[in-house]
């Protein structure tokens, strides 16, 4: 049963580009519940640990320069926050509304 969830789960985000905010935040909220586990605890992590090394093929998405020191669990929180703050980003991209969030805390500075 577990299996066929994740494989629906896997086939509805298959149809679009990226997951939205809106999913993020669902994703984020319940991997703060049973520990990054799973389909949406991947998907959690993936968005609110991203990687600055390919900034130049994506230069809409602000620069995220993250410290190695962070808890993926504050960083999970910290976009959950600026999701609710802010509900326009939550029909956004996954990746651009995390960016955007975290570029504020987290800037580059080079």
């Amino acid at each position: 049963m577990l299996c066929i969830l994740v494989l629906s789960f896997l086939w509805v985000y298959s149809l679009r580009a990226a997951p939205a905010a809106n999913d993020l935040l669902r994703a984020c909220e319940s991997s703060l519940k049973n520990g990054f586990h799973g389909v949406e605890g991947e998907l959690c992590y993936w968005y609110v640990t991203p990687c600055d090394c390919d900034y130049r093929k994506s230069p809409e998405l602000p620069r995220v320069c993250l410290p190695k020191s962070i808890p993926t669990e504050t960083l999970a929180r910290t976009v959950i926050e600026g999701l609710k703050e802010q509900p326009e980003l939550q029909s956004k991209e996954a990746d651009y509304a995390a960016a955007v969030i975290l570029s504020r805390i987290y800037p580059c500075t080079e």
